[in-house]
């Protein structure tokens, strides 16, 4: 699998391993430390110090694949191999002694998890993500299984001496993560069996419901999940406008997808965060059952999610699975799910940047672009058209007074 794994990265462009993929990456990274300092939850300190441990083990994993093999570079590689592993070890140690020891197994667990993913992941589906990507990915992945765990064993025992912050939206939302995830899975791994890929879907589908979601959602809510839904929406008028809102999203195409969300993201911001959290987490949790059905060739639906879903596609989605789709809500919704509600223009990033910036630079390039930023397809009309939107959408808020 490592050398189907270093084949397929050799296959990505080498320029994908830039300074932009590292600024993203930092600021992954960085952005669990920053919430950490900012509210003194444990989870995000760990988290910060899961993903700057798999940061530094995915650098030595390219390193190795992108040097060529010479004497040149052996010796130097071994000592910065053998520096970062040393204070890898240091700080899991320094966690076992300082810190209780479930805390440090879970991020052990975590940091095995990620490894896994990103080894894997390339092999079976190829072509489907970036090296970045799938580096976030595992990254996302082992975060979401030391944040359900945790608050999972605070419910039995303290984990930890220091608070871990856990509401109920949370928890519904990590219970559907956790639900989408497994039937992905499923569906990638092959599996030998005479049961029909149909039946096996659904099969899958009503028996992880059926045994994860409902009992995990029960046990952290006390109660019907589906009732406490209910009663969390109608509890506030402007939840049932909203969530009307949000449903209407799915019934329109692509050309005025980037203006639907920025109504209805920012709508969400300004009534109701946590509504518009469950309702995005809700979203991809649909997008992934929807691309195992297209993959699957699952009936009924299935041809029909293909056929429609092809007029999206792009030259971004070249591999078996169809994530830019995917990619998109997540950028969207990410800065809602880490800024607190004190934070407005934080939780708006994704809106200012993707819904509006990225939006009117890909109309003013295409239409009246000319100039081109060297050895990039963007233009300089449109990165300057997307910049004064931007602008113009944050000084408009600002004279509204939110």
């Amino acid at each position: 699998m490592k050398a189907q794994f270093s084949l397929n990265f050799r296959d990505y462009n080498r320029n994908q391993f830039d300074f932009q993929c590292l600024l993203i990456l930092i600021c992954f990274v960085f952005s669990w430390l920053f919430i950490y300092l900012t509210t003194n939850d444990e989870l995000c300190k760990a988290i910060f110090i899961q993903n700057s441990l798999i940061s530094t083990w995915t650098i030595i994993y390219s390193i190795r694949i992108i040097l060529p093999h010479s004497t040149k570079y052996s010796f130097a590689f071994m000592i910065f191999q053998c520096t970062v592993t040393i204070l890898n070890g240091s700080a899991i140690l320094m966690m076992l002694f300082y810190e209780d020891f479930g805390l440090c197994l879970l991020l052990v667990l975590s940091l095995f998890l990620s490894k896994s993913i990103f080894i894997a992941g390339p092999t079976l589906c190829p072509k489907t993500c970036s090296f970045i990507e799938w580096l976030l990915i595992s990254m996302g992945c082992s975060g979401f299984f030391l944040s359900i765990n945790l608050h999972w064993w605070s419910h039995f025992e303290d984990v930890i001496n220091r608070p871990i912050y856990t509401f109920d939206y949370v928890v519904v939302c990590e219970c559907l993560l956790l639900f989408g995830m497994i039937v992905s899975i499923l569906q990638i791994i092959p599996w030998s069996t005479t049961i029909t890929t149909t039946t096996q879907f659904y099969i899958s589908l009503i028996t992880i419901f059926s045994s994860v979601f409902l009992p995990q959602a029960y046990f952290f809510l006390n109660q019907n999940p589906f009732i406490w839904l209910f009663n969390y929406i109608i509890n506030k008028s402007h939840r049932v406008s909203l969530f009307i809102i949000i449903l209407h999203e799915k019934t329109i195409i692509r050309k005025y997808f980037h203006f639907l969300a920025i109504i209805v993201y920012t709508s969400g911001i300004l009534l109701d965060t946590h509504l518009l959290i469950m309702c995005s987490v809700a979203f991809i949790v649909l997008l992934l059952l929807l691309e195992c059905m297209k993959i699957k060739n699952i009936a009924p639906l299935g041809n029909i999610i293909r056929n429609a879903w092809n007029m999206y596609e792009n030259e971004k989605d070249t591999g078996s699975i169809m994530v830019s789709h995917l990619f998109l809500i997540i950028g969207l919704s990410y800065p809602v799910w880490l800024a607190d509600d004190n934070r407005r223009l934080a939780q708006l990033s994704g809106i200012i940047s993707v819904g509006i910036g990225d939006s009117i630079a890909s109309i003013v390039g295409s239409k009246i672009g000319i100039h081109k930023w060297p050895g990039a397809k963007r233009t300089l009309e449109g990165s300057l058209a997307g910049l004064i939107a931007q602008f113009n959408f944050i000084a408009c808020l600002w004279y509204f007074g939110t």
